[in-house]
């Protein structure tokens, strides 16, 4: 069995668990790696949309061999059974041979099994990765990826804030909500739910951190400022004397009570 770790920090292992070195050295057949291990079980890449991705700038033949080349390498280092065929046009990878966190992290987001999946999700789909000489059509499939991934995380992390409310935790809540916000910071919807979860908490502080820190990054990036929707949360937040929760004691307020956030987008 192999394991390619590709969310945070990425990480090839043999079935010793021993690093595969001569793959981590090599950043774009480690990527080719990657590409082809994100597919999915059972699943193939074309090879001429291999070489345009990784080769743009070779014509089709010395393309075509630098693939060949790079197949021969990873078979070597990986086993022969690693990469297989299909037809003369489509590889893939054994699905039986590679145990890869992505994929494990998808299959846990789809069994709805958030906790999991939160504990596999360690960071963005190849953190800080740069990659010479390819297309920008990897570069576009790359990013798309992580933020497929990222949004899925923060699905998972507001699943948890949902289990987490229902049991009446808003300890538990804050920091789940944080870390859902964190992994999607333009969802305006999200960072309103969480100053509301915040604030229930008694941290009216922390609810207002929150949104200046959201309401600077739009200023900055995009040159606007958050919804009226946003705004009259932070109004009624700042317009009361007393927070709505102030201790574990007193637990989350009644249904009647409490504001019904949406979920985020």
């Amino acid at each position: 069995m192999l394991y390619l770790q590709t969310l945070g920090a990425v990480d090839l292992r043999g079935a010793t668990r021993l690093e595969i070195r001569p793959i981590l050295a090599q950043p774009k057949r480690l990527a080719l790696l990657v590409f082809l291990a994100l597919a999915g079980k059972a699943a193939f890449r074309r090879r001429d949309t291999i070489v345009s991705m990784f080769w743009p700038e070779q014509d089709e033949h010395h393309a075509r061999s630098a693939l060949r080349q790079a197949v021969r390498f990873l078979r070597v280092e990986l086993g022969a059974a690693a990469i297989v065929s299909r037809g003369e046009e489509e590889i893939g990878l054994d699905a039986g041979l590679l145990q890869c966190d992505a994929l494990e992290f998808e299959a846990a987001c789809a069994a709805l099994e958030w906790e999991a999946a939160l504990e596999i999700y360690r960071g963005d789909l190849l953190t800080g990765w740069t990659l010479a000489d390819v297309s920008s059509e990897f570069e576009g499939w790359l990013e798309a990826q992580r933020g497929r991934l990222r949004r899925l995380a923060s699905q998972a992390a507001w699943a948890r804030v949902e289990a987490a409310e229902r049991l009446g935790d808003p300890v538990a809540a804050a920091p789940l909500a944080r870390r859902a916000v964190e992994l999607f910071p333009y969802d305006e919807a999200g960072l309103r739910r969480l100053m509301r979860i915040l604030d229930r908490r008694g941290d009216r502080a922390g609810a207002l951190h929150a949104y200046q820190s959201f309401r600077s990054r739009l200023h900055t990036e995009y040159g606007v400022g958050p919804s009226p929707e946003t705004e009259a949360v932070v109004a009624a937040i700042r317009s009361r004397a007393e927070p709505i929760w102030e201790s574990p004691l007193r637990g989350w307020p009644s249904e009647s009570a409490k504001p019904a956030p949406p979920s985020p987008a």
